[in-house]
């Protein structure tokens, strides 16, 4: 019989691969993650313009936050600003050149039944001494559910013309 030392000199080392200080993803990995980085990246956009869409409802509530309801130039100066939001989202509405009367039926219809707006052809056209403190103040409540309640989608529709046939209204031919 041989003898163990010999054999130990017989046996080849074990070779093994040097360890890889790299961390490498499997191809599928890769996919996955630029699926992510891509759904992240349009969910980032969506809320972006969105939030850039409802920047002047923003400003507005701002703004009519800042108005003091004794003062008796409010009622004016919200209906500016009512005007100025609905103009924001759609510079051509038919309401930005309604009458008065129309104004307040479109106003009304936007607030909840429990809530009623006064009549706003005194609060915008006489002498402030006419009108008082309870009226401006139920205006500003109303004006407040307004813009809380206003979507800019809906103004944007409505005055957006109907194109096609049978309108009248071709901007192809043009």
């Amino acid at each position: 019989m041989t003898e163990p030392t010999q054999l130990l000199a017989l046996l080849a080392d074990i070779d093994e691969p040097a360890l890889s200080e790299s961390f490498a993803l499997a191809p599928g990995h890769w996919l996955l993650l630029l699926l992510l980085l891509a759904a992240c990246l349009f969910t980032l956009t969506i809320a972006l313009r969105y939030w850039r869409f409802q920047r002047p409802k923003r400003l507005a509530r701002r703004l009519w936050q800042q108005l003091d309801a004794t003062d008796p130039t409010m009622p004016a100066q919200l209906n500016q600003l009512l005007k100025r939001l609905v103009k924001a989202y759609a510079p051509r509405h038919p309401l930005l050149t309604a009458d008065t009367g129309s104004w307040q039926q479109h106003w009304q219809s936007q607030l909840p039944a429990a809530l009623q707006l006064p009549p706003l052809q005194p609060l915008l056209y006489q002498a402030p001494t006419q009108h008082n403190a309870l009226e401006r103040q139920q205006l500003y409540q109303c004006g407040g559910v307004f813009i809380q309640r206003f979507n800019g989608r809906l103004y944007q529709q409505a005055a957006s013309p109907a194109t096609g046939p049978g309108t009248g209204v071709d901007h192809a031919g043009a």
